[in-house]
C-alpha cells in the first residue's frame, strides 16, 4: 500500500462512497437451492440481475424498431405507429396487473429450479424456444408479404412493453428492498442490505 493510500485510509476517505451500492444477501428460505450455501452471498454478475436483462431487451427492441422504420417511406407509418403503441400499452397494462402476483411467487421460492414442479420446469424450458420460433415465423411472414410497417409496429410494441416491464420491476424491487435474480433456469430474490456495500 502506498503512502498516499495509507494516509487516505487513516483519514477514512473513500473516493467511491457516492457510487456504493447495497450488498445483496440471500434470503434464508431460498439460500440453499440457488447457491447451495446457506447464508453465503453468491457471486452474481451484471446479467444475473433480472432488471438488467429487461434493460437489454428494451434497448434491443428499441434499436430494432428504429432500424425497421428506415427501409420503406411510402408505407402507412402512422397506422403502424398507432398499432405498435396500442399493442405495447396493452402488453404493459397486462404486466402491470399481473407482475405483483408473479413476483410474489418468485419471492416465495416457487421458481427455483431445484424445487419447482416437473410441469413448471418443462413449461419454463419450452417457453423461450417456442416464443423464438413464433417470433421468427411472424417476421418471416411479414418480410415475404412485404409488410415492413407491421415489423416496425411489432418492434415498437415490444420496446414499449420491455421498457414498462423494466420500470415496474425496478419499482417493485425498491418497494420491497429486494433484487430479482434470474440464472440457470431459476428465478429468486435477494434481500438488499443497506450499509454492507463497502467498496473501499
Amino acid at each position: 500500500m502506498s503512502l498516499r493510500k495509507a494516509f487516505q485510509v487513516y483519514l477514512g476517505w473513500c473516493p467511491m462512497r457516492d457510487l456504493m451500492r447495497p450488498a445483496l444477501t440471500v434470503q434464508p428460505r431460498t439460500a440453499a437451492a440457488p447457491g447451495g450455501q446457506d447464508g453465503v452471498t453468491p457471486e452474481l454478475g451484471w446479467w444475473n440481475r433480472y432488471h438488467n436483462q429487461l434493460l437489454a431487451a428494451a434497448l434491443i427492441a428499441s434499436v430494432a424498431a428504429a432500424v425497421a422504420s428506415l427501409p420503406v417511406k411510402d408505407a402507412p407509418w402512422y397506422s403502424a405507429i398507432f398499432l405498435g403503441v396500442g399493442l405495447g400499452v396493452g402488453l404493459a397494462l397486462g404486466f402491470l396487473l399481473s407482475h405483483r402476483k408473479q413476483y410474489a411467487r418468485i419471492d416465495a421460492g416457487e421458481f427455483i429450479r431445484a424445487t419447482m414442479s416437473r410441469r413448471l420446469r418443462i413449461t419454463r424450458d419450452l417457453s423461450l424456444p417456442v416464443a423464438i420460433i413464433l417470433f421468427a415465423g411472424v417476421m418471416a411472414y411479414c418480410v415475404l408479404e412485404g409488410r415492413l410497417d407491421q415489423i416496425f409496429a411489432l418492434m415498437l410494441a415490444l420496446g414499449i412493453a420491455f421498457w414498462a416491464q423494466y420500470g415496474f420491476t425496478l419499482l417493485w424491487e425498491r418497494r420491497h428492498r429486494k433484487t430479482l435474480i434470474a440464472e440457470k433456469g431459476s428465478m429468486y430474490t435477494l434481500d438488499t442490505a443497506p450499509g454492507d456495500g463497502r467498496v473501499c
